[in-house]
């Protein structure tokens, strides 16, 4: 608005200057009378400006009295509430004693009245709490959904009255009767790749849950049961399932730990684990004894096939011509002696190698004890002996190692002895039939 009224007032003003201009072009005007002009058209301009800034202060000081009428309204609210507020203050801080004496009171004659029962309820609260922190993993929380909020519940409560102890002594009695059968039931089944299914459950007790002649896993927080990916050995699985076709009275493998050997069984090391801690020495012993094996058996076949020759009468033929080739019994004797020497080399052949894998499997076992030894040494030195396991991979090297070497060396050293005794029973067998032979000329 302000603006505006410039914009007239420099409008009217720039108007008046050009009206005089054309009436000095007009009129031939003196001096004097254009400079009183100008004073004129300077003190109309000046008269105009004045009663803008007029009005413009009138009402800024209009609007600064208005809100000074605000503020001070705002600050009597203010003080009003913060009156108000401070009287509240009071009357609260008044209400407090007075329930902190009530409350006291009600204490004391709480004591009072429960006198010696004050004993039987915490014993309550504390029989409540043991059996909850024993039922939450148990294989019977699917039986009873209500059982840890009645107890959380039980545990909470300051007096109690006649219904918390029927219940409390409802919940051991279920708890007893639970340990001493054997149910089926169905129920959800978390298999190891994370799909749920619904099966037959059959529970031991207190102690275990099987499915389909495996073990189970209580989970409560998940409302199922866990099937374990590790389980124990074929024969505990199997009294599982002959207990479970069975209509007589079967023994039966249950975890009396209530799953914490079954735990155990999850972070139990497989073969495979086993021979891995061996490391490089471990997989040289038994490429080793691979190698040894399969060339023993390569062996035994070669003897079957020199037993069958020796046997046969394509060797009988041989030794009778070398015999009819030679004139004196001399040359015959050495030309037999010569066939029996080449042919004992290659029945011989091969025997020692086996006897050398079978020898050098637990000198690489016993190499590996000494590289465990050394690590498990350093671990101490590192790490002190104040945690075992910095310990047990050294140890286990050394260990598996060293029976590798004798599980390689045991079988190759009787696969050695076998060919042996097989090796000189067909070269024995060469020379009799020889000397028989050569006695007939």
């Amino acid at each position: 608005m302000i603006y505006i009224h410039r914009f007239i007032v420099c409008f009217l003003f720039a108007f008046s200057m050009l009206v005089i201009a054309q009436d000095e072009e007009r009129v031939e005007l003196t001096i004097d009378e254009k400079r009183e002009n100008k004073i004129k058209a300077l003190l109309e301009l000046v008269k105009i400006n004045k009663d803008i800034y007029v009005s413009e202060d009138r009402i800024r000081l209009e609007k600064f009295i208005n809100l000074v009428d605000e503020r001070e309204k705002l600050l009597s609210s203010a003080k009003n509430q913060l009156k108000n507020e401070q009287i509240r203050n009071e009357r609260l801080e008044e209400s407090f004693k007075n329930n902190e004496l009530e409350l006291a009171d009600l204490e004391e004659k709480l004591k009072i009245k429960v006198g010696v029962l004050g004993e039987l309820f915490g014993v309550t609260r504390q029989f409540a709490g043991e059996l909850k922190a024993g039922t939450e993993k148990e294989v019977t929380f699917s039986e009873f959904p209500n059982r840890i909020k009645l107890l959380e519940e039980i545990g909470s409560i300051k007096v109690h009255n006649r219904k918390n102890f029927e219940d409390l002594w409802q919940a051991y009695l279920e708890q007893i009767v639970s340990g001493s059968e054997i149910i089926r039931f169905d129920g959800n089944i978390t298999m190891p790749d994370g799909e749920n299914e619904v099966g037959t459950i059959v529970r031991y007790g207190l102690f275990t849950a099987t499915y389909d002649n495996k073990f189970l896993k209580a989970q409560p927080e998940l409302g199922s049961f866990q099937l374990l990916e590790s389980q124990p050995e074929s024969s505990i699985t199997r009294s599982l399932k002959r207990h479970q076709r069975s209509e007589e009275y079967k023994s039966v493998a249950i975890d009396p730990t209530r799953g914490f050997l079954l735990s155990l069984y999850m972070d139990k090391a497989g073969w495979i684990e086993r021979i891995s801690q061996g490391k490089s020495i471990g997989f040289i012993i038994i490429l080793i004894g691979i190698i040894g094996v399969v060339f023993s058996v390569y062996k035994l076949r070669l003897l079957r096939d020199y037993e069958v020759e020796v046997n046969g009468e394509s060797i009988s033929h041989k030794i009778s011509e070398l015999i009819n080739k030679s004139s004196s019994r001399d040359s015959r004797e050495n030309s037999i002696d010569e066939l029996i020497v080449n042919f004992s080399s290659k029945v011989e052949w091969g025997n020692n190698w086996v006897k050398f894998f079978a020898a050098v499997a637990p000198l690489l076992g016993l190499l590996g004890t000494v590289i465990g030894m050394i690590e498990t040494f350093q671990a101490i030195t590192l790490f002190g002996t104040g945690d075992p396991k910095q310990m047990a991979g050294g140890i286990s090297q050394a260990l598996v190692t060293t029976m590798l070497g004798l599980i390689v060396a045991a079988p190759l050293l009787g696969f050695f002895t076998y060919l042996s005794e097989k090796s000189n029973a067909i070269i024995q067998i060469l020379e009799e039939k020889s000397s028989y032979l050569l006695s007939k000329n």
